[in-house]
């Protein structure tokens, strides 16, 4: 049996990042009353301005002779999961210190045993390489777009002054059959509880089982056209008298009721609007790179070898986009 690289990869940063998570769970907590003076007691503070004033090349720790400085903790931090972002660095500080030893020693073992040169590893450096120049290219011809006035824009022309938006709380049965939807309104009309029959029969299991069919609060452009006309041509509170056909089988529709939504702020979706622009952006640049380059498709190749993938279970069984 072997195992990949990419197993201890995901070892490797699954244990550094569950480190610091419990190590600075432990050390952020406040201790008991019992244990410490409420006078005494150290409050943690975000000490990141302090060290950014420091000097960089202050010596934290050095392995076998190589330093790890203030320098290279702080760029460490930089790439730390996101829910470990709103920990005081002077929280993190001894124990990204005790990881950044622990990786400086194996990379020192990995250079004396020479696997820089081995051609596996260079090649994952050579690919590694190509995506860091990719990303860097990217953000350079991407960031300076990212400004206030083209967030503010975005929302002028597609959130100001529009009327508020319809938003309907919906449950839903999918069956396979317009004869399994008609009893399923039938046992309705019967007094049988609709998330309980949606639990037994619905098809749609990212609904069905913990949510008795709940959708939640959607939009009509959310939706399925089919699904979405007759949900929205519905009253509230009430239950569909007839199946209800989609591409993925037969509905029976709850509409538990509507509500209208205002335009939000623009503070409110600016990182909304932020990541919509680099996503626009971002494929603006690819298309027009790929436009400028000489690029040629050996078709007949790629369609010898070319497998369709099957459907992945499951993968029509919401009326939702």
């Amino acid at each position: 049996m072997s195992i990949s690289k990419k197993t201890f990869r995901f070892a490797a940063s699954l244990l550094i990042t569950s480190s610091l998570f419990s190590a600075a769970a432990m050390a952020a907590e406040p201790a008991s009353k019992s244990d410490t003076p409420a006078a005494t007691q150290a409050v943690p503070t975000n000490d990141t301005s302090s060290l950014e004033k420091a000097d960089k090349s202050t010596v934290l720790a050095t392995v076998n002779g190589q330093n790890i400085t203030i320098g290279d903790v702080l760029d460490a931090r930089k790439l730390l999961p996101a829910q470990l972002s709103q920990i005081p660095t002077g929280v993190l500080l001894p124990m990204m210190v005790d990881q950044m030893v622990d990786q400086k020693a194996i990379q020192q073992m990995a250079e004396k045993a020479n696997l820089e040169n081995n051609p596996e590893v260079q090649q994952q450096l050579k690919l590694a390489k190509a995506s860091i120049i990719q990303d860097a290219y990217l953000k350079a011809q991407v960031e300076p777009k990212i400004t206030p006035e083209a967030i503010k824009k975005f929302y002028d022309e597609n959130f100001a002054n529009k009327p508020p938006v319809k938003e309907a709380h919906i449950r839903h049965i999918l069956v396979k059959t317009q004869a399994e939807a008609e009893k399923i309104i039938k046992e309705l009309k019967a007094g049988k509880k609709f998330a309980d029959l949606a639990k037994a029969s619905s098809i749609d299991k990212a609904t069905a089982g913990q949510n008795g069919g709940d959708l939640g609060w959607v939009k009509a452009d959310e939706l399925v056209p089919d699904f979405s006309k007759a949900a929205f041509a519905m009253k509230a509170n009430t239950t569909s008298t007839t199946p209800v056909k989609s591409p993925f089988g037969y509905h029976v529709i709850q509409v538990l009721a509507y509500k209208d939504v205002p335009v939000p702020p623009l503070d409110k979706v600016t990182p909304m609007i932020r990541q919509k622009l680099i996503q626009q952006n971002v494929k603006a640049v690819i298309d027009d790179t790929v436009k400028q380059s000489k690029i040629t498709k050996n078709d007949a190749i790629i369609k010898k070898y070319t497998i369709q993938p099957p459907s992945a279970p499951g993968s029509a069984q919401t009326p939702a986009k």
